[in-house]
């Protein structure tokens, strides 16, 4: 009840604001610098991608929550003058489909990312995720090699979820039934995407109007609203308690990036990742958000390319 009524002022002060809801232009053309925009056909669905170099070992990219292949802006294009990199929008986000069939679990998610590797016949893949891309991750791991040899050669885990956690107000108002359809109605798109920026970024001044409508188009997309709901309500993974059990059973080289000033995500989960996962290293970014790879970007890419020319 608390919960409610503080989520319905949130909303009264936002709507004090807003007057209309604007229509947006899409962003600019980033394609050229993440790599060839391509689909994936998932049972029926078109799932948006991007695909970058020619050789290397195979990294694939997943986004977090409300986010898309845009967050990996920074380090898709620099990643790829090494190695093939395969940029995705989960179902549901970015430019990908977002049907209305409530299977928008991390399961579900990770049963997309297993298909697309399989289907790709990808040998030895680097999985890199961050907040929720992250709990893909972990979970496509479990689902393609747990107890056998598998396609999955190292992890990159960035502020990612795992574990049972108090969820960040956004995602807390996602659940709200009423509240979660009215505010995307009537609230301006970049007004609801710039309160949820300056919840992951510890420097705000990083935060340009160009990342606001950015990410505020993607969010406005038909059917994108809905697809938040939907993942909101199961963002949680069923038997959540006997995944984090499995994490013992990794036997991959996984790097863990974490900034230390995250309110999403607080670095004791990026501590009990190290903890459990056999042999995980922990980087610890200080002054640093939610996103590493949007607010450090070079920070984060030296990590990683010391981490894969050392394990590769």
């Amino acid at each position: 009840m608390r919960l409610l009524k503080k989520s319905a002022l949130i909303w009264l002060l936002f709507l004090l604001v807003a007057s209309c809801h604007h229509l947006l232009a899409p962003p600019p053309n980033q394609t050229q610098s993440w790599g060839q925009q391509k689909t994936f056909d998932y049972q029926g669905l078109k799932i948006n991608y991007y695909e970058a170099g020619h050789q290397g070992t195979p990294i694939i990219l997943l986004h977090g929550f409300g986010a898309s292949a845009y967050a990996w802006r920074y380090l898709a294009p620099r990643l790829a003058a090494d190695h093939r990199v395969f940029t995705l929008d989960l179902k549901g986000f970015g430019l990908s489909d977002k049907p209305p069939d409530g299977k928008y679990a991390i399961q579900d998610q990770a049963g997309l990312v297993a298909a697309f590797i399989r289907s790709k016949k990808l040998p030895e893949v680097v999985l890199m995720g961050n907040s929720m891309g992250g709990a893909v991750s972990l979970l496509t791991y479990l689902t393609l090699q747990e107890g056998k040899p598998g396609p999955i050669k190292a992890l990159v885990l960035i502020d990612s979820a795992g574990y049972p956690q108090k969820l960040p107000w956004f995602v807390r108002l996602a659940q709200v039934p009423v509240l979660n359809t009215l505010g995307p109605m009537l609230l301006p798109p970049r007004f609801l995407t710039a309160q949820v920026l300056r919840q992951c970024y510890y420097d705000k001044g990083k935060i340009t109007d160009e990342i606001i409508a950015t990410y505020a188009y993607y969010s406005n997309l038909p059917g994108a609203a809905a697809a938040v709901r939907q993942t909101a309500a199961q963002i949680e993974p069923r038997n959540m308690e006997a995944l984090i059990k499995r994490y013992q059973h990794i036997s991959v080289p996984t790097l863990i990036i974490w900034g230390e000033q995250d309110e999403v995500i607080p670095l004791a989960v990026g501590r009990k990742l190290a903890r459990d996962i056999p042999g995980a290293q922990l980087v610890v970014f200080p002054r640093c958000g939610h996103i590493p790879q949007e607010e450090e970007p070079r920070k984060t890419l030296n990590c990683i390319q010391d981490f894969l020319k050392e394990k590769f």
